[in-house]
């Protein structure tokens, strides 16, 4: 049986571990384990999975960025293309006339 402050720990690191990149052997075997696993091991565990999803955050954060990036960047290339197509399509309409 958890005490009340290890319940919580372990209810925080169920929903970590469901998020982390560690494998399912792993675990589970931290989760089925939880009540022999010391309290300070747990916070340092915490601490991990914590770190590594904030590390998840940022990147997803910055692909994010990236990608609005690359979608500006095209919208800009293609109005200047358009521009630019226009520009030559009116040179020779001149000339035509």
């Amino acid at each position: 049986m958890l005490n009340k402050t290890k319940q919580q720990l372990a209810d925080k690191l169920g929903e970590l571990l469901a998020k982390s990149v560690f494998d399912d052997e792993t675990k589970n075997i931290i989760l089925e384990n939880i009540d022999k696993i010391p309290e300070h091991s747990l916070y340092k565990l915490l601490a991990v999975l914590e770190g590594e999803q904030k590390e998840f955050d940022l990147a997803s954060f910055d692909l994010d960025l990236f990608l609005k990036d690359q979608d500006q960047n095209w919208a800009t290339t293609k109005e200047e293309q358009k521009k630019a197509a226009e520009t030559v399509a009116n040179k020779w309409a001149v000339k035509l006339v």
